[in-house]
């Protein structure tokens, strides 16, 4: 009977650490799932917060553009101080509990893709840092897509090329209708597009510049580079302007800018040659690509917004927004 009822407490005994394991399970399993979802609605909630943050960073910079616009342009050339961060092309600030900073480029310091000649689109790429063959690729590559015919270059690419690719397109034989247009185009990975991020000497991050910094599909046909705007890398791919020659003229317009190309000459130790000259100038566009970062404070999520907007007195709000991009990686 002792023996019985002893074995009988063994295996209720044994029994209940059964169920204590199995109800300890299912809490961690359950405890494991919360933890998931919280962060998932954690996640989603700083995400709407960056979006809705980068959103008003961009009308806000729109705003600024327009308020700036209003000034004459003699006036703001008198003015003295340190310059404003609109003219340094940065715009920061809050919107609730979320940050923003906006960087502002008119579309006048760009190539325009459509009306480049293929030797200055070559020394772009070099600019670039594009390695060879990767740079006769895209030279090419582009030249082909634009133009009307199914001939194909050396090194680029026409429908018999794209039909291939998963799912297949065809090249456009026109004009891009977008800047995004060329991530399309043979050779054009989203690296060389939106540019790079690379670690210096000292353990600091550099971003390098894409091809979606320097071509534009907006700007005047004559496609006369503003000096007062145009990266350095565009600057070097003018004939007859040295990376001496580029720095030199963005280091001195970020004090003052330039009123005419011919100024470069008298004020800096420079000689433009004949073929630079057309190429260049200091008129402005009312469009500008507005790329904006948006995050919740103190949060590491964070939303890319692109848009481009026309400066116009005929909208209500001053502009309109001619393109807009909510898939822009961070960099």
């Amino acid at each position: 009977m002792k023996h019985t009822r002893a074995d009988e407490n063994g295996v209720v005994l044994i029994a209940l650490l059964w169920i204590l394991t199995a109800l300890a399970v299912i809490a961690l399993s359950f405890s494991r799932e919360s933890f998931v979802e919280i962060a998932a609605a954690r996640n989603a909630r700083d995400g709407a917060i960056g979006y809705y943050a980068a959103r008003a960073g961009i009308a806000n910079a729109a705003f600024q553009l327009i308020q700036r616009r209003i000034v004459p342009r003699v006036q703001q050339l008198e003015l003295q101080g340190p310059p404003d961060p609109i003219d340094l092309g940065v715009l920061t600030g809050q919107a609730g509990d979320g940050e923003y900073r906006v960087e502002m480029q008119d579309e006048s310091g760009k190539i325009n893709v459509n009306f480049v000649q293929e030797p200055q689109l070559r020394a772009l790429m070099e600019a670039l840092g594009i390695p060879q063959p990767d740079s006769d690729i895209i030279v090419d590559s582009i030249m082909d897509w634009r133009d009307v015919d199914e001939l194909r270059r050396a090194n680029g690419a026409e429908n018999d090329y794209y039909q291939t690719m998963n799912p297949p397109y065809k090249a456009r034989n026109g004009r891009f209708e977008t800047v995004e247009e060329l991530l399309l185009v043979r050779g054009v990975t989203r690296e060389y597009f939106y540019g790079r991020v690379l670690r210096a000497e000292d353990g600091s991050y550099i971003r390098h510049v894409g091809l979606s910094d320097c071509l534009t599909v907006y700007s005047m046909v004559n496609n006369a580079i503003n000096v007062n705007s145009a990266p350095v890398e565009v600057l070097m791919s003018v004939p007859g302007i040295s990376p001496e020659t580029a720095r030199m003229i963005y280091e001195r317009r970020k004090t003052k800018p330039f009123t005419n190309p011919a100024e470069i000459s008298r004020t800096l130790p420079v000689s433009l040659g004949t073929n630079a000259a057309p190429m260049l100038s200091t008129n402005s566009t009312p469009v500008y690509t507005l790329t904006a970062e948006g995050r919740r404070q103190g949060a590491k999520t964070l939303r890319v917004v692109r848009a481009v907007v026309f400066l116009t007195p005929q909208e209500p709000s001053g502009y309109r927004v001619v393109y807009w991009n909510e898939n822009v990686p961070r960099l």
